[in-house]
């Protein structure tokens, strides 16, 4: 007897949690404010990919500038050692 009283009970629990999830389960279609806030984040997604993009192009013009002023430095550098002989042979 026992037995079939627990096993009704577990039913019953189990039949009446499926049916919250049923019934508090998501519509069919969104509402007014979730598809505006849908495009307010699709909106945001692209400027922080542009934004990204733009930082992307910004680090390589400056990663190459600074390859340029290195390659500037070093031959600066050369032609000072050049010129420190030169005036040591005087």
């Amino acid at each position: 007897m026992r037995k079939a009283l627990r096993t009704v009970v577990l039913f019953a629990a189990i039949a009446l949690l499926l049916s919250l999830f049923a019934l508090s389960g998501c519509t069919q279609h969104p509402n007014d404010e979730e598809l505006q806030v849908l495009e307010e984040t699709k909106a945001a997604a692209l400027e922080a990919e542009e934004a990204l993009s733009d930082c992307k192009s910004e680090r390589s013009e400056l990663e190459s500038q600074l390859a340029e002023k290195e390659q500037e430095l070093e031959d600066m550098q050369e032609e000072k050692e050049a010129v420190s002989e030169r005036l040591e042979q005087m």
